[in-house]
């Protein structure tokens, strides 16, 4: 009896005393215990990511109207200048950057407008700025591009 008591005993501490290696021992990490009651306390602060909002205002010389394609599409849109008014805004948060946006004055025109470049006309579509060749557009709206160019004062 006291045989397999001291069996018992020597098995006890020796699984005690084992330590199991993970199979991954880099997806663990280690920590150290500590005894006490103390606790710590860290503060830290981070200053305010700086928000940068960019306005891009575009010159509209036209009411939106139904633009067609040589092949039958059609699209909803109405001509703007090459020429962009852009305005970077910098604010401690992007609420204030969005009101600043808001209450920025109105971009100045440039002297000249582009209406027609490298062969192309600019329609705003959907708020996006869209470059279409003008051998894609009808004969009906390849004349009301060069109108427009011309009363914009731009090269035939």
């Amino acid at each position: 009896m006291k045989t397999m008591l001291f069996i018992l005993a020597v098995a006890a501490g020796q699984a005690a005393g084992q330590v199991a290696t993970p199979t991954t021992p880099t997806k663990f990490g280690t920590r150290t215990m500590t005894g006490g009651s103390s606790t710590g306390s860290v503060n830290v602060t981070t200053p305010p990511a700086e928000t940068t909002v960019r306005l891009v205002s575009h010159f509209t010389l036209d009411q939106p109207r139904q633009w067609k394609s040589t092949d039958g599409r059609s699209l909803l849109g109405s001509i703007i200048a090459f020429e962009d008014s852009v305005v970077e805004m910098k604010a401690a948060n992007r609420a204030a950057a969005v009101a600043a946006a808001q209450n920025a004055p109105a971009p100045k025109p440039p002297e000249k407008f582009t209406i027609i470049k490298d062969g192309k006309v600019r329609l705003l579509v959907n708020q996006k700025p869209v470059e279409v060749p003008l051998d894609r557009l009808s004969e009906e709206d390849r004349a009301y591009a060069a109108k427009v160019n011309a009363a914009a004062g731009g090269k035939p």
